[in-house]
């Protein structure tokens, strides 16, 4: 503009903020002889040019300021300026920002066509000034909604320069951590919120995120204001900027519920498996009478066959073959006898759960085998109706089996006070839809209360004088966790039902 209007100078001026007592050139032509530099400031009350158009908000012309006294103290006169043309520039929420112009060393009235060019170039400039101020909103919207974002985030949030130091934290990290952010801002990482014993970590943490720029993702330990341990979650997100040293983000989640919450898991199970264990141990003295029974019959047969055996062999002609026999029963014997052992082994033993395909109808014989003498001794009669088609499920043999026992015997407990009718029990599986096997153990006994059918399965709760109460509620939670069902009818005469249902093995996990 300066060239083409062969002007000693053109420029654009700025109000400069927060007092707006002063004015600053921001842009000035590069014409010979240019006496108003980039970034010189002038203030608001000497009676320059430019003043006079801020304060009036009008454009001015000044063809020849020497002529008349009214410019004579301008600023521009002492610069060897005596004309002038400029335009206010306004924001456009109508704040003037400042002016643009042109001065010349000469008298000058600055044609039609200069002072349109003068004018296109000021809503250029205005049009520039939209953009930005409508840029500056957004952008301050932004900011504010980040630092919103930053304050009322629940985890504590650090921002750490190149040498690890901290130049800002939210106010979660004093929720968490317990320093203030006066006492935050200056202090390196490690010196602040790092245990002794992991000095070397947090120093591998911050190379790798500030001089690596590498993300990093981990659960560690950190250090409280009055010397706790703090369990956290860290994430540390490194930030580059061009030409500056990078910084990085560094959040930190309080992972102190979440542990104590898996230690309550942890211990939850623990238990469980000590009541379950509990359980069978105390189901194991109302077996007894059926475990000697079963381990006698094998063991007198043993007996009973070595015995016949001895006199085979020694009398006067002996009897080869008859000993070979009698060798084979006492060999038969002795594995239902190492059979029934193993049976008691798994059943009563502390093992960890064991996933494998399970028939429902072969572990349900055993478990009746096994308490054949005590269901004698309850003069109970057992009738059983297993489905032929019945699909495998996958699940702990032995736990299931420990169900299929709690339900005997709650069955066979049931049945104790009835004199007056067959004690008689039903167990029957069937199919249950196409994707389920059902289990049901049907008794005649003395049923229960149709109000407390909720509190069945709760642990310690027993309809029992003497009973524990763990074990339906042990048998319950075993069925849950292999995702099935366990629940309790009363039936349409006396007694009650009490069924499982669980997934076929192709649809079941543990």
């Amino acid at each position: 503009m300066a060239k083409i209007m062969s002007v000693r100078s053109a420029v654009v001026t700025k109000l400069e903020p927060p007092r707006y007592t002063h004015r600053k050139i921001i842009t000035s032509s590069n014409s010979k002889g240019n006496p108003f530099p980039v970034d010189a400031m002038f203030a608001m009350d000497i009676g320059a040019f430019c003043e006079t158009v801020i304060k009036n908000r009008e454009p001015m012309l000044v063809a020849n300021a020497l002529e008349g006294d009214r410019w004579l103290s301008a600023p521009e006169i002492r610069a060897g300026v005596v004309s002038y043309l400029g335009f206010p520039v306004l924001w456009p929420d109508g704040k003037v920002f400042g002016t643009i112009c042109v001065l010349d060393d000469k008298a000058n009235r600055y044609s039609d066509a200069y002072q349109e060019l003068l004018l296109q170039c000021r809503d250029v400039l205005q049009g520039d000034l939209q953009t930005l101020f409508r840029l500056g909103n957004e952008l301050e919207e932004q900011r504010a909604h980040l630092s919103e974002l930053f304050a009322r985030v629940p985890e504590a949030v650090v921002m750490v320069d190149g040498h690890s130091r901290i130049t800002r934290v939210n106010p979660a990290f004093t929720r968490i951590f317990g320093y203030t952010a006066e006492e935050a801002i200056g202090q390196r990482v490690k010196d602040l919120i790092a245990p002794d014993d992991l000095q070397e970590e947090v120093e591998s943490f911050m190379y790798r995120i500030v001089e690596t720029e590498e993300i990093i993702s981990v659960e560690t330990v950190r250090r409280h204001k009055n010397g706790t341990r703090v369990p956290v979650s860290l994430i540390g997100v490194p930030v580059s900027f061009s030409g500056r040293e990078n910084t990085g983000y560094v959040i930190y989640r309080d992972i102190t519920e979440t542990k104590r919450l898996e230690d309550q898991q942890r211990r939850y199970h623990e238990i469980q498996l000590e009541l379950a264990h509990a359980n069978r141990i105390a189901t194991l003295g109302q077996l007894s009478a059926s475990i000697a029974h079963e381990l006698n019959q094998p063991l007198t047969g043993i007996t009973a066959n070595c015995e016949t055996c001895l006199r085979m062999l020694t009398s006067d002609t002996p009897n080869l073959d008859g000993a070979r026999e009698t060798v084979r029963r006492t060999t038969r014997d002795a594995q239902r006898a190492s059979k029934v052992i193993a049976r008691l082994r798994a059943l009563f033993s502390r093992n960890q759960p064991a996933s494998e395909p399970v028939d429902l109808n072969e572990a349900t014989r055993e478990v009746i085998a096994l308490s054949r003498a005590e269901i004698q001794n309850r003069r109970a009669i057992v009738r059983m109706e297993l489905a032929d088609d019945l699909a495998c499920v996958t699940s702990d043999r032995v736990q299931l089996q420990q169900v299929v026992l709690n339900l005997l015997q709650n069955a066979l407990d049931a049945m104790d006070a009835v004199d007056d009718r067959p004690r008689e029990l039903l167990i029957r599986t069937e199919r249950d839809g196409s994707d389920w096997v059902r289990l049901s153990v049907k008794d005649s006994g003395v049923g229960f209360d149709p109000h407390t059918v909720d509190r069945l399965f709760e642990a310690f709760y027993s309809t029992k004088k003497d009973g524990m109460g763990v074990g339906l509620a042990v048998s319950r939670s075993i069925i849950e966790k292999h995702q099935g069902r366990l629940w309790a009818a009363l039936n349409d005469g006396p007694g009650a039902t009490f069924s499982l249902a669980l997934p076929c093995r192709a649809h079941s996990t543990i």
